[in-house]
């Protein structure tokens, strides 16, 4: 990449460590308004709303709704759809699945204390205890004002070329690591997954190079920040963060992949949301994190200078050099200055452009 020059000195690594954590921060800014608007930030507000009210299904009750009525999209309780200002029609059937019953206990450490946040506050978890049938209706036996579109989370593909030697740079980060990178064909749906457990990370073979990037850079996400994924509660967090460090990487490196992420990390968060934790707080939670990860992947992955790169350096310094009065040696008085001229690299480190 022309132009770029490594840092040398201490103060220019600070200055650029600097300059790194200030796109970064900008970058989760504009990650974070993106996601919140959405480009409609009232219809984001709505179909917010309207998900969290909205209950989530487990295996089990998916399959007890899907053999009570196939033709089943849009499930929730009568409150839940009174509260969107819909009403069940009189004479429906109602649908029965099973809902949980549950009871807060202190998390405990593995030495049996109590776990405690940042701010020294114990950390509860959700037990269920038992379950108990309830009623649901589908939305087909409601009548009242049309629901909010349903498809955020539904991501659409990049395409086009990703920036140069971004792969190559990615693929090395995460060998270093340990971990083997390959391309396959057929994922069973995902673009990409990480096998902690036979250190592989895959990505799709069939898409374009932006995208295959993206993916790539997701990936090195979660292997940064998720090594133990069985630990953490929720897969939408693992996903916010992943999705957030790939959005934040690949724009540093001129690839804007708001397109797709916007959406994903909309879906995904939707599935963390809870009564005591909205949208904008799980991104401001997880915002250090992933800032975190995207810098120790831009450490790596930021272009090391070419041999055309040295060579230009080489030559701006040595024409600085000789038209600066101040770096001249002393002469004696009378005698006249004649800066010499610049020493021009040898052909031999420059490369020939267009060949």
């Amino acid at each position: 990449m022309a132009g770029y020059r490594r840092p040398a000195s201490e103060a220019e690594r600070a200055a650029a460590a600097e300059a790194r954590q200030e796109t970064l921060d900008k970058l989760h800014t504009q990650l974070s308004d993106g996601i919140l608007a959405l480009n409609d930030p009232q219809a984001w507000q709505a179909w917010l709303k309207f998900s969290s009210q909205f209950h989530r299904y487990s295996f089990g009750n998916s399959l007890l709704i899907m053999l009570q009525d196939p033709q089943a999209t849009h499930v929730a309780g009568y409150q839940a759809f009174k509260s969107m200002g819909r009403q069940v029609r009189r004479g429906e059937t109602g649908i029965k699945v099973l809902a949980p019953i549950t009871r807060r206990e202190p998390r405990l450490d593995g030495a049996g204390r109590p776990v405690r946040d940042d701010e020294g506050r114990p950390v509860d978890r959700i037990q269920v205890v038992a379950t108990k049938p309830v009623t649901v209706f589908d939305v087909r036996q409601t009548d009242g004002p049309p629901l909010p579109d349903p498809k955020i989370g539904e991501a659409t593909l990049l395409t086009g070329q990703a920036p140069f030697g971004l792969w190559d740079r990615l693929q090395g980060l995460l060998e270093e690591r340990g971990f083997d990178v390959r391309r396959g064909a057929d994922l069973g749906g995902p673009n990409g997954y990480t096998d902690f457990g036979r250190r592989l990370v895959m990505v799709r073979d069939d898409v374009d190079d932006a995208q295959a990037v993206k993916t790539l850079a997701h990936e090195a996400g979660h292997v940064i920040l998720h090594p133990d994924q069985q630990g953490r509660d929720c897969r939408g967090i693992l996903e916010v963060e992943a999705e957030s460090v790939a959005y934040m990487v690949t724009s540093a490196h001129g690839l804007d992949s708001g397109q797709y992420t916007f959406n994903y990390v909309a879906g995904w968060a939707l599935n963390a949301v809870t009564e005591q934790r909205d949208l904008a707080d799980i991104l401001r939670s997880t915002g250090q994190r992933v800032i975190g990860a995207a810098d120790l992947i831009l450490q790596t992955t930021q272009p090391a200078p070419t041999i055309t790169d040295t060579a230009l350096d080489a030559l701006e310094s040595d024409i600085r050099v000789q038209t600066d009065p101040t770096r001249w040696e002393a002469v004696s008085v009378g005698q006249a200055i004649t800066p010499e001229p610049p020493t021009v690299p040898s052909p031999a480190l420059v490369p020939s452009v267009g060949r």
